[in-house]
C-alpha cells in the first residue's frame, strides 16, 4: 500500500508541476514534452511522467500524436469560449447551491470575492477573483461532487479564462449591485440568474 501511495503521490507532483508551468507560461503552446526529460528533470521515474501527462492531455493542456510527439496544446479561441460558457454555468449552479448552506460568516466572505470581481480592473484581477470564488462557494456548497470536480479542472479553469471579464454594456453596475443584494437575501434564483446575465448567458 506504501508504494502505491507513493507513486501516486509522484504521479500527483508531476501533473501539478507540468500543470503550473504550462498555466503560467513557463511551457509554451507547442513545446514538446519528453518523459524522459522531465523526468530526469524531476528526479523521478518516467512512469509518473507518462501518467501526469496523460491526465494533462484528459484536460485539454496537452496533445498527443502517437509515435509523432507529446507537447503542449495551443489556447484555441474555442476552447476559450467553451471554458467561458462552462465556467460561468457551473458557478452558477455552485452559487444556487451554497447560498442556502453557508453561515452567515461565510456569506460575508462571498459577498466580500464578489466585491472583488466588481473592483477588478483588468482580466488577470478578474480571473483570480473569479477562481477565488469558485473556490469558495465549492467549498462552502459542502458537495463532494462539485469539490471533486474543482480540484480536476483547476489548472484548465485559470488557463483557459485568460481574457475574460464581465459585461461591459452599461448594465454591469447595476447587475452587480443586484447580485450583491440577493446573496444577501440568500435569494439563489435571483443570484444565479444575475451572475449569468453578467457574462453574457442569460
Amino acid at each position: 500500500m506504501d508504494s502505491r501511495r507513493r507513486a501516486s503521490a509522484l504521479v500527483d507532483e508531476a501533473y501539478r508541476a507540468l500543470g503550473e508551468a504550462i498555466v503560467d507560461g513557463r511551457l509554451q503552446a507547442g513545446d514538446r514534452l519528453r518523459d524522459i526529460e522531465l523526468a530526469t528533470l524531476m528526479g523521478i521515474s518516467r512512469t509518473p511522467v507518462r501518467e501526469a501527462l496523460q491526465r494533462l492531455e484528459r484536460i485539454g493542456l496537452v496533445e498527443v500524436a502517437a509515435n509523432r510527439y507529446t507537447r503542449v496544446a495551443a489556447l484555441t479561441d474555442r476552447a476559450r469560449n467553451d471554458m467561458r460558457e462552462y465556467a460561468a454555468h457551473t458557478i452558477a449552479a455552485v452559487l444556487h447551491v451554497a447560498l442556502p448552506r453557508c453561515s452567515d460568516d461565510e456569506l460575508v466572505e462571498t459577498a466580500r470575492i464578489v466585491e472583488e470581481l466588481h473592483s477588478a480592473e483588468n482580466s488577470p484581477e478578474y480571473v483570480n477573483a473569479m477562481i477565488a470564488l469558485a473556490s469558495h462557494l465549492v467549498a462552502i456548497s459542502r458537495n463532494v461532487v462539485f469539490q471533486k470536480t474543482f480540484v480536476q479542472i483547476d489548472l484548465v479553469l485559470r488557463r483557459n479564462l485568460e481574457g475574460w471579464m464581465s459585461v461591459d454594456d452599461g448594465t454591469r453596475d447595476t447587475l452587480f449591485r443586484h447580485l450583491h443584494e440577493q446573496i444577501a437575501r440568500r435569494d439563489t434564483n435571483g443570484a444565479t440568474w444575475t451572475f449569468l446575465a453578467l457574462h453574457g448567458f442569460a
